[in-house]
């Protein structure tokens, strides 16, 4: 059972569902399903996934994950952030009303074009601002 990361008591399904919730909202915008929360707390619990430092702390900082995880995944594609964000993606590929999320039905190549050079723009300023956010909090 994994430990938690400030008490080195067994995190609680509880605490994993409030993080997956917080993660899912980073990613897919709006509150994670209760059977996303409980499969979430399950595979961290069951997976050796390193714990991620002093997370309650970042969340209360209102820290940017999403930039986080960028600059942590340059230096480390395995580090805890990066698999916390990877569990919930798996979770939430499979389930038929994530499927727009991750498979375009229609062609429509300006529409993608100007989303691709937008996304591209977003990773710089988020690469930018995960280095900042990991050296000012310590992470990774």
């Amino acid at each position: 059972m994994r430990k938690n990361e400030t008490s080195g008591a067994p995190a609680s399904s509880e605490s994993l569902g409030a993080e997956a919730d917080r993660f899912h909202s980073i990613l897919f915008g709006g509150s994670a399903p209760e059977e996303i929360k409980r499969q979430y707390a399950a595979a961290l619990q069951a997976l050796p996934i390193a714990p991620m430092g002093s997370l309650e702390t970042l969340v209360k900082s209102g820290a940017d994950f999403e930039a986080m995880e960028l600059a942590l995944r340059k230096k480390d594609p395995f580090n805890p952030l990066t698999q916390r964000f990877r569990v919930l993606c798996y979770l939430a590929e499979p389930r038929p009303d994530y499927f727009h999320r991750f498979v375009a039905e229609r062609r429509v190549f300006l529409a993608a074009a100007a989303a691709i050079s937008f996304a591209a723009l977003r990773s710089i300023y988020l690469a930018i601002k995960g280095r900042y956010l990991v050296r000012k909090h310590g992470v990774g």
